[in-house]
Parts: C-alpha cells; structure tokens; sequence
C-alpha cells in the first residue's frame, strides 16, 4: 500500500472553510437584523438597516436561513458545492427582484431591498458560482486522478 492509497481524498479542502465563513456572515447579518428595534415594519423604508443593508422580517429570515444552511453545507464537501450552486441560483434571482424593485420604488415592497444589497447578493451570487465551479473541477480533477 503506497502513501497516496492512504491519504484521504480531499479535492477542494479549501471549499468547506470558505462556504463556513459565507454562512457565518449571512447568520450574523440575519440575527443583527432581527436585533433592529423596527424590524417588523413593511414596506420600503431607507431607514431600517443595518450598517448599510435593508432590515426586514423577510430578508432577515432568508439571511439567516442561507447562514444556518452554509454552516450545515460547510460539513461536507458534496454539500459545500451544492450550496454554492442552490446561493449561486437564489441570489441571482434576488438580485434581479432586487434591481427591480429599487428601480421602481414600489411603497408595499416586502423585502425593502436597497443598492447595498443588490451589491452584496450580486457578488455573493457571482462568488458563489465561481466557487461551485472551482469545487467541483477540483473533485473531478482529484478523482480522475486517482482512477
């Protein structure tokens, strides 16, 4: 049995801690949002935020929900990746609606989403699908090398 036979296939190590880190600042944002005295109004309102990111129920319940699934993805590698491409689809979508809705500012706007957050979900969304990418060539890349 030879050295390579015994080490544990690992293609894309790197991906966990970084869909951890994703998650965990996704969480973060969601639970401070809900911490914000006016959150349970609706509505598009400039006013209600935090740091620079619109507050909603809505939006602090997906927030916390994409934190919460990252750090349940992040345990392994087969759910890092799918997570990447489930934030990759559901961010573009969100920021889509996002544009939309900022552009025509709509007063009965659910998710009250500002310029800030289609910036954070746009890039969360385009880093999330170059980490999909990445992950899953260098799992295909490891396993055809161990064939």
């Amino acid at each position: 049995m030879s050295s390579a036979e015994n080490r544990p296939r690992a293609g894309a190590s790197w991906l966990r801690p970084v869909v951890a880190v994703l998650g965990l600042l996704y969480l973060v944002l969601g639970i401070a949002g809900f911490l914000t005295p006016e959150t349970a109004a609706v509505g598009h309102e400039t006013s209600r935020a935090v740091w620079i990111f619109s507050v909603t129920p809505l939006l602090n319940l997906v927030h916390t929900a994409v934190g919460v699934l990252g750090l349940l993805a992040a345990t392994r590698r087969a759910g890092a990746i799918i997570y990447c491409w489930v934030v990759f689809v559901g961010f573009t979508g969100m920021t889509a609606y996002g544009i939309l809705a900022t552009a025509i500012v709509n007063p009965e706007d659910p998710i009250n989403l500002n310029w800030a957050d289609n910036w954070l979900h746009g890039l969360t969304a385009a880093a999330a699908l170059a980490l999909g990418i990445a992950g899953a060539r260098a799992v295909n890349r490891r396993a055809a090398r161990a064939r």
